[in-house]
Order: structure tokens, then sequence, then C-alpha cells
């Protein structure tokens, strides 16, 4: 066996070491950088790079990319700026305008690569030192604290960092949740939905379209639909999990399928051409991870994912990296003191997101499009204040929006259409009626690192993520292997 290349025979010592440099990881390094401490981020990529994501940006995930000051990085990139949202279900179609969030009245799609890239140059202006092709392979500990890391760098030379902290924002299968004892989750939920994602030439340009981020709805399938720079649009299909394995064996076809199953997507997306090749993944368990610890944080997905259907992942992971390293900055001399400030953060991201983890998986349940969802619609088109829009935009939680009456106003509505099912709409209202009131419930105890399992919540979830959809299996990376485990229900 060949000797390991040695160690710099002097270690560095910093702050603070940030592992990923993406959305979370470079929000923290961001805000840490401008309160004078010295950081050092590591990330395995070369940027420009890219990733699985919706790519949208809700008003409230453009303020958060305004207060990093990456706005006009992200903007120089020219996407168009979509000043309505619209949700369009079997042909009823509730179309607002989205309200201001931090004088951000807009939503914006902008690839990854192009996007994380702006990031990463925010961060080094603001002072972090960014380092590519830089893998973390060792975590160090001394009297029980996380006391510093070992890297390998672009060059293959394995370096020690030391530091005050370590902070993981390196996705859902996070080296160091794993190295630090943190990397099963103590509740998730099974997605029943999967992600397939092309990106194309827009037929519609110089049209509304281009000033619309839009969900259709049809059969058990959901198509969100957002344009994006260089005259091009993306459409995702988030259909039964079980399709990932049809699109990735005849991505044409089922192509053609969604646009006959979607007719508005036809409408919206029919003749597009240069049409890109296939991203997909049928692994969007959602989950919730203890996320501080002695000389450690999780950001991101690494501590927290909901299921992208909703597309909250980007804001969130901005949002609670920046407020991290806001929280942890002052304190990084004072182990006791940093310690409480983490966790400080990891309650309140818990807080803010426990709405909208219950609503991901209530939407990530299949099922076609009801009389109820219908009737919905139609009570919010219109509607003065826009109630739909400012779920996306968290202005509101969401089961306060599509609150009790909502729903039995739209019920009533509901069964005085002709033909409608009332026995099915009645069972339909009351399991709507009772996963809301497990989610006021859950809000009213309050609590920290609940387990409890919820009713919206599929408890047959299995970690690390399997893809049980894929056509063959997938390999993880030599730092995420580890023997698939059945959580207990």
């Amino acid at each position: 066996m060949a000797a390991p290349t040695a160690r710099r025979a002097v270690p560095e010592t910093v702050d603070v070491v940030v592992a990923g440099a993406r959305c979370a990881g470079s929000a923290a390094a961001i805000a840490l950088a401008r309160a004078g401490r010295r950081v050092v981020v590591v990330d395995r990529a070369h940027f420009p790079s890219d990733t699985l994501s919706t790519h949208v940006n809700f008003p409230s995930a453009v303020a958060e990319i305004d207060k990093l000051g990456a706005l006009d990085r992200v903007l120089a990139c020219d996407p168009p700026r979509a000043h309505h949202g619209m949700v369009e279900a079997a042909g009823v179609r509730c179309l607002e305008r989205f309200a201001t969030v931090d004088g951000i009245d807009f939503g914006i799609c902008v690839p990854r690569p192009h996007f994380d890239h702006a990031l990463v140059q925010t961060a080094r202006e603001a002072g972090a030192e960014v380092r590519e092709r830089t893998s973390l392979e060792e975590v160090l500990w001394r009297d029980g604290r996380v006391a510093g890391v070992v890297v390998r760098d672009a060059e293959g030379e394995r370096r020690e960092i030391r530091c005050k902290l370590l902070v993981g924002a390196d996705g859902r299968r996070s080296t160091v949740a794993r190295l630090v004892g943190a990397a099963r989750p103590y509740r998730g939920s099974r997605n029943g939905r999967g992600c397939a994602f092309f990106t194309m030439d827009d037929p519609q340009l110089g049209t509304a379209w281009r000033d619309r981020l839009v969900q259709f709805r049809a059969e058990e399938t959901h198509a969100l639909v957002f344009p994006c720079p260089d005259d091009r649009v993306l459409c995702l299909f988030m259909g039964p999990a079980a399709d990932v394995a049809r699109f990735r064996k005849d991505p044409d076809g089922m192509w053609e399928r969604m646009l006959d199953e979607l007719p508005a997507v036809r409408e919206r997306l029919g003749g597009a051409t240069n049409r890109s090749k296939l991203r997909s993944t049928a692994d969007t368990v959602a989950f919730f991870r203890r996320s501080s610890g002695p000389g450690w944080a999780l950001a991101g997905d690494a501590g927290h994912f909901k299921d992208p259907i909703i597309g909250q992942g980007m804001r969130d992971a901005m949002r609670f990296g920046r407020l991290l390293g806001e929280g942890v900055a002052p304190v990084l001399d004072d182990a006791r003191a940093l310690d409480a400030a983490a966790v400080a953060v990891e309650a309140r991201r818990d807080r803010e997101c426990l709405p909208t983890y219950h609503w991901g998986n209530r939407e990530s349940r299949v099922f076609s499009v009801s009389p109820l969802v219908q009737e919905v619609l139609r009570g919010w088109d219109g509607a003065d204040p826009p109630r739909l829009l400012e779920m996306f935009d968290r202005v509101t939680e969401p089961h306060r929006a599509l609150n009790p009456l909502v729903g039995a106003r739209a019920m009533a509505r509901a069964a005085l259409r002709p033909g409608v099912d009332r026995r099915a709409l009645a069972a339909e209202v009351l399991e709507e009626l009772r996963l809301d009131l497990d989610v006021w419930r859950e809000q009213r105890r309050g609590g920290f690192r609940v387990a409890k399992p919820t009713r919206d919540e599929r408890r047959d979830w299995v970690w690390p993520p399997a893809e049980r959809s894929a056509p063959r299996p997938q390999p993880a990376a030599a730092d995420e292997a580890a023997p698939a485990e059945v959580v207990a229900a």
C-alpha cells in the first residue's frame, strides 16, 4: 500500500472552516467574513458547477440574495424578472402578482452554475478564502469539541486546518454530518414524487409567459415552468417517483406523454426546440437532522431538507446560512456562547421551516386534481391580498393560508357542482383537516428536535436515500458510502 501524502508540518489556523460553497456555505462565509472573521471554504467542485435544483427563487429568496450582496451579480445573468405566479389545476387557473418582500416584487430562475458562481465570487469579495477542488476528509477533536479538519487540496495534498467552528454546508449526504455523528435524521418523510427536468429555447418570447413562474397540475403530475436567461425556459415534472425510471429510459417519449397529459404545458411549451439532456432524481426524502454540537454546525440541506416541489430550499439555505454566520461571529472565542448561538439558529430554523416541511410533504403525495383543489384556486383568483403566493413567499404559513375556513368555503362550492362525488369530497376535506390540526398542535406545543411523527410524514423512509425507481443502482461517492438503513416507524 502506498504511504499517504504527509500533512503540512505547521497546521493552518483560522476562525471557521465551511465545507460546501453553494447557497448555505457561501451565505455563512459572507456573514462571517464581513464580521472580520477569517474563513476558509472548501468545496470538491470547481465553479461554475451544476447541481440538481428547482433553480427558482421567489421574491423572498431574491431578497435573501440581496441581503448577501450578491443580487447585482445574479441579475447580471439577465434572468427574466417574473412579477406573477400562477397555479393551474385541470383548467382552473389562479394568477396573482407577487407582493413586495423587503423591497423585492419579482422572482427569478437562474441556472445553478451561474447562480452559485455569483455567490462564491461574493464570498471572496467579502474576504472569505474559497478553495475549490478541495475535499474534507477528517474532523479533528480536542476535549470533546471539533478543533479542526484535514482536507485534501487540488494538488492531492492532505492539509490540516485548525478552527473554532466547522460548518457543514455540504448537502443532504453531508460528510460533516457523518463525521460528527449526526448523519441519521431524527425525523423524515419519504418522497412520493420524483423530479425530471429539461431546459429548452422558450417558444413564448415576448409574451406574458416570460413574466410568470408557473405550476401546472393534471392527472398525478405537477409541472413547474420557469423562464431562464438566454431566452431559455426550464420545465420540471414532478409525478410519481416511479416515473423517473421511465424518463431515464425514454426521455423523448415521456416528454410527449407529459404534453398529452398536461395540455396547459403544451400551450406553454409546445414547439420548443433545443431541449437539453434530462436531469432527474427519485431521491427527495425530506428530513431534519441535529444541526449543531460542540464546535460544529450544519447549514442548508445538510441539516434540513424539504420536498423541492414547493421551491423553498435555496431561500432557506441562504437565509439560515447567513443567520448562522451572523449569530456565531461575535462569540467564536467563547466556546459555551458559540455552541449556544449555533443551537439558537437551529431552533429558529426549525420554527420557521416546520410549516413548509409539512406543506412539502403534503404536496409530495401522489394524487389527482380534485374538485376541492379547483375550488380553492377559484376562491383565491384575484383575491386581495394574494394569499396563494404569500405561502410561496413565506409571508403566511401554509396552514394559515389554507385554513379550515378556506377549506369549508371551497367544499361548499364544490358540493354544489354537478357530478361531484360528495362522499369522496367529504373524506378529502376531513383528511386535510386532520393534517392541518397536526401542524397546529405541533406549533402550539413548541419544543425542539421533536421526533414524534405526524400524519403528513410517510414513515417508511430509508437512510441513506435509495433511488427505488432508478433503472440501475447509482453508486455513492467514496465519502458518502454507507449501508441503507430502514428507519423504524
